[in-house]
């Protein structure tokens, strides 16, 4: 099990941010996940910088892991802008230092 993690950040437009809005996003994750993700587990919370989905996902290593969510994320690209949110795509993994096991 890998675990990747994304920043969904607020559109600063000024308008206000709709609460309780993590539960549509969550399922707005999963109703675009395909299974060769390997997806078992999405939490989408609250941050500073908006809202924070993390990734549990079945990957034979940490690069398949955010390879399966970035082509995820580029699927909801467009709809979780629509609720006002932008979608930080997470670093290759040859590029991260954060990943531990």
């Amino acid at each position: 099990m890998r675990i990747v993690s994304v920043t969904l950040r607020a559109h600063d437009d000024g308008s206000p941010r709709p609460t309780g809005i993590e539960p549509l996003l969550h399922d707005l994750l999963w109703a675009h996940a395909v299974p060769a993700a390997g997806l078992e587990h999405v939490r989408v919370r609250p941050v500073r910088a908006g809202l924070e989905a993390v990734f549990f996902v079945r990957a034979a290593s940490d690069a398949e892991a955010v390879t399966g969510v970035r082509h995820l994320l580029a699927r909801v690209r467009e709809p979780v802008a629509a609720h006002g949110y932008a979608v930080l795509l997470p670093r290759p993994a040859h590029l991260r230092a954060d990943f531990g096991t």
